[in-house]
Parts: structure tokens; sequence; C-alpha cells
């Protein structure tokens, strides 16, 4: 991330800018797999049935909740970067969510989306800078 910042912004990335480009991404990323866990509890529920959704310990509406609050956190870091950076992570959060929901199940395009979503967020990294 940190050589993707350099290439991007020509200098060498504050700390500022390299914590905001990585919290941007984790909180996004962890959206993705929350979201990933309340699509999947019917088959968690038969292949793993002690993850904390279908067992009961947590309930469908705490994920929802979660997974709001924790892309909110990644749309406001972002936004902190530049509005560009915004309007990237709402398209990767965007596709993440369609993955999830959709595409997943889709064959060759879900497969294909998991090794791209990889590259998009190293473009994600090294192209945005702090306004």
């Amino acid at each position: 991330m940190v050589l993707g910042e350099l290439l991007a912004l020509g200098t060498v990335p504050t700390i500022a800018e390299i914590i905001l480009g990585f919290l941007s991404i984790f909180f996004i990323s962890a959206t993705s797999l929350i979201l990933n866990d309340y699509f999947d509890i019917e088959s968690d529920k038969i292949n793993a049935p002690e993850r904390p959704l279908p067992a009961g310990l947590v309930s469908e509406r705490d994920v929802i909740l979660l997974s709001i609050v924790v892309a909110m956190l990644g749309f406001i870091t972002s936004y902190m970067i530049s509005l560009e950076a915004l309007l990237v992570i709402i398209l990767v959060w965007a596709v993440g969510f369609l993955y999830n929901w959709r595409l997943k199940r889709a064959g060759f395009i879900g497969s294909s989306y998991s090794k791209q979503k990889v590259y998009f967020l190293l473009f994600f990294s090294s192209g945005c800078e702090i306004s």
C-alpha cells in the first residue's frame, strides 16, 4: 500500500495518508466479510453450525446493523482521504454487496470477482491522496 501511495503521490505518504488508506480498505473488506456471513446463513446452518450467526449467538438484525456501522466507518475514512477515494470505496462496497447477494452463485463471474477485488483494492490504495 505504501509503495502504491508513493507512486501515486510522487512523494513519501504521510502517516495520516497511510493510516486512512489502510482503515478505509480494512472497514470495507470487513463489511464484505460480515455480509458474506449474513447471506450464507442457510449453508452455514449445515456446514458450520457453530458459527455465531447460525448458532443464534447474534441475530440477523445485529449483523445487518454491524455491517452498516462498519461500512459507514469505511466511507468516512475514505472521504477523509478525498471525494474520489469515497466514490471508489462506494463502488468497492457495492460490488462486494452484489457478490455476496448474487454473484458468488454465478459460477465464473463469482470466482473471477474474488480475484479482481484484490487488484482493485491495490489500485485504490495506490491511487488516492489526501486533499
